[in-house]
């Protein structure tokens, strides 16, 4: 059980696939979150700099799950 555990802590990667397609999907997601409202909503709806960092968290995420 032991061995096991020890295992999957060295080799799993965040979300438990290793492929790190999760990961990129999360980013794509985040990054829509900060662009569509800038899109479609009124212009008080999110700040922008707020939707920078939705935007960047999103590449970031995408960058992680890439280097996989």
């Amino acid at each position: 059980m032991q061995d096991q555990e020890k295992e999957c802590s060295d080799n799993c990667p965040v979300f438990g696939v290793e492929s790190g397609v999760p990961v990129i999907g999360l980013g794509v997601l985040v990054i829509s979150f900060g662009i569509i409202p800038l899109v479609f909503l009124p212009p008080s709806a999110i700040p922008v700099p707020l939707a920078l960092v939705f935007v960047m968290f999103g590449i970031f995420l995408i960058w992680i799950g890439a280097t996989k």
